[in-house]
């Protein structure tokens, strides 16, 4: 006859593999995994690939709401959302990065059940925030590549992930930000969006000046910007006009009106 200790632990041997097996998808074994749901992966190339055909098309003039920093103001993300949800004049949504706090990945899923309620298609960049931990592994398998480039209507849209200490870097790859600011296809404006400013705690003083030689070099007449969590347009260096994107916090919406002879920016309270 089996020793019924012997019984008992083969019996509750079973039963944790079976429950292992079945419950897969429940165990979470730390915040910080890079698991990803599939329905999230590769956002940034499914919401691109809502705007075409028309982002194949010549020059038309369009809008583009511009967000930011919406981690840790997750109530107030929500009330923006409904307010962009109100319009019906834009065509599509770029978040300037810092969609996480700590950037674990319960935070990029909430990010991501709030963003997709958007009835328009979003763009999304990464923050400093979000490559805290394994944030940078969770952001590109739930976005794509944190540098790239898009086309919409004969405009050049550049994102350039710059961020420094959270990546243990030295610099952002600029010989990468350079080749991609070529106005090669004779697009009618080349826009940057980046999380920090050049001006930013993370740039140091030849990095900040190397970002405005760069838009300079490229004739680049805007630049966008999160990390700072309120409005900004100026130009610090003179010629470029730099855009700073506010926080849900701030209940306001920025808007790129881009037309054909120039670019306007609306700043609404809502």
């Amino acid at each position: 006859m089996m020793n019924p200790n012997l019984y008992r632990i083969i019996l509750l041997t079973i039963f944790v593999g079976l429950f292992a097996l079945s419950c897969d998808e429940i165990i979470e074994y730390s915040p910080y995994q890079n698991i990803v749901d599939s329905k999230w992966k590769k956002q940034n190339v499914t919401n691109y690939n809502k705007l075409l055909p028309e982002a194949d098309e010549g020059f038309t003039p369009f809008r583009i709401g511009l967000i930011a920093d919406s981690h840790t103001y997750y109530d107030e993300f929500e009330k923006q959302v409904k307010y962009i949800n109100s319009r019906n004049d834009l065509d599509f949504i770029v978040h300037l990065g810092d969609i996480t706090l700590s950037a674990n990945a319960r935070e990029f899923d909430w990010y991501s059940d709030i963003m997709n309620d958007i009835k328009i298609p979003v763009i999304t960049l990464i923050g400093n925030h979000d490559c805290l931990a394994n944030g940078y592994d969770i952001y590109t398998e739930m976005f794509g590549e944190s540098n790239f480039f898009f086309r919409y209507r004969d405009v050049k849209l550049v994102m350039f992930d710059n961020i420094i200490w959270e990546k243990n870097v030295i610099d952002p790859d600029f010989v990468w930000f350079d080749t991609a600011l070529e106005n090669d296809s004779d697009y009618k404006y080349v826009i940057p969006f980046a999380h920090i400013p050049p001006w930013g705690d993370q740039f140091n003083m030849g990095s900040e000046y190397l970002y405005n030689q760069l838009l300079l070099k490229h004739n680049v007449e805007l630049s966008v910007h999160g990390h700072g969590h309120s409005y900004g347009y100026s130009q610090p260096y003179g010629d470029v006009n730099y855009l700073s994107i506010p926080a849900p916090i701030r209940d306001e919406l920025v808007i790129m009106d881009v037309q054909s002879d120039t670019i306007i920016v609306e700043r609404i309270e809502y």
